[in-house]
């Protein structure tokens, strides 16, 4: 997974960190682990055409 902030690549989100924003208690958010920006996962139709494309 690549940062769209920062651009570092990492493999596995940092989840350790979520302090909750207090409307969900498990969002799937992923946190980059250099810069802290929270990301969206990806769904399964922006894998299959990151697939297509690639």
């Amino acid at each position: 997974m690549k940062c769209p902030l920062c651009g570092m690549e990492f493999d596995e989100p940092d989840r350790s960190k979520c302090s909750g924003c207090g409307k969900f208690s498990s969002c799937n958010m992923q946190r980059c682990p250099n810069c802290g920006y929270e990301i969206a996962p990806e769904t399964k139709l922006e894998k299959i055409i990151r697939g297509i494309f690639k």
